[in-house]
């Protein structure tokens, strides 16, 4: 941060490119809306999922929508960010900044994600194994282990907006960034494998 308390450019620039981060959520809300405006105040550009897009332009924060790089949805909106634009952004070391470049597919620096409410569909005793299947999450969960392992910074819980915040607005110190890496992805990592747990449990029950 500079003596006036606001954002250097360094902060939020990666390789001498703007940083990005891709936002998709199931639950269009207040933490959403929050994350949108810091991370577009602090300088970084923002993709969204078709749904996520809409709902932060709506509320006057800029986000672009992720269809622009990798198509529109498909499947009756069953296929969205599942594509390998999204996971070379994910996935790419520095050594491959050429080839994104050359793919016209931006570095992924950041991702946030809230996924369907599985836990929720399942513990529901009047929802028919179609609800359980259309509240089944695939795109969110490989987001989130693609960016663990690529070492984004992988937000799986809106609490975690704090940390990053503290993060951000302390000018994005290397010296932290490998313990809030290390730290989210471990929460992103247990976020899917309870998830996968709960629908392998209800599935098992019926086998």
């Amino acid at each position: 941060m500079n003596k006036s308390g606001e954002l250097d450019k360094n902060d939020t620039v990666s390789n001498g490119v703007k940083k990005t981060a891709l936002l998709a959520s199931y639950a269009k809300d207040g933490p959403l809306l929050r994350l949108g405006k810091m991370l577009a105040e602090a300088g970084w550009d923002l993709m969204g999922s078709a749904g996520t897009a809409k709902y932060l332009k709506e509320n006057g924060v800029e986000c672009r929508d992720v269809a622009e790089i990798v198509g529109a949805p498909i499947l009756g909106h069953r296929v969205v960010t599942l594509s390998r634009e999204i996971h070379a952004g994910l996935l790419s070391t520095d050594a491959d900044d050429a080839e994104l470049k050359k793919l016209g597919v931006p570095r992924i620096d950041l991702v946030y994600v809230t996924l369907y409410p599985l836990e929720k569909t399942i513990a529901d005793p009047s929802s028919s194994l179609q609800d359980v299947i259309d509240k089944t999450d695939i795109g969110g969960p490989t987001l989130l282990r693609a960016a663990a392992k690529g070492r984004r910074l992988t937000l799986s819980n809106p609490a975690q907006i704090d940390a990053l915040e503290i993060f951000i607005k302390g000018g994005s110190p290397e010296s932290a960034r490998e313990e809030l890496v290390v730290r989210l992805a471990a929460a992103a990592e247990r976020r899917v494998a309870d998830y996968v747990a709960t629908s392998a449990s209800y599935w098992e029950k019926r086998a």
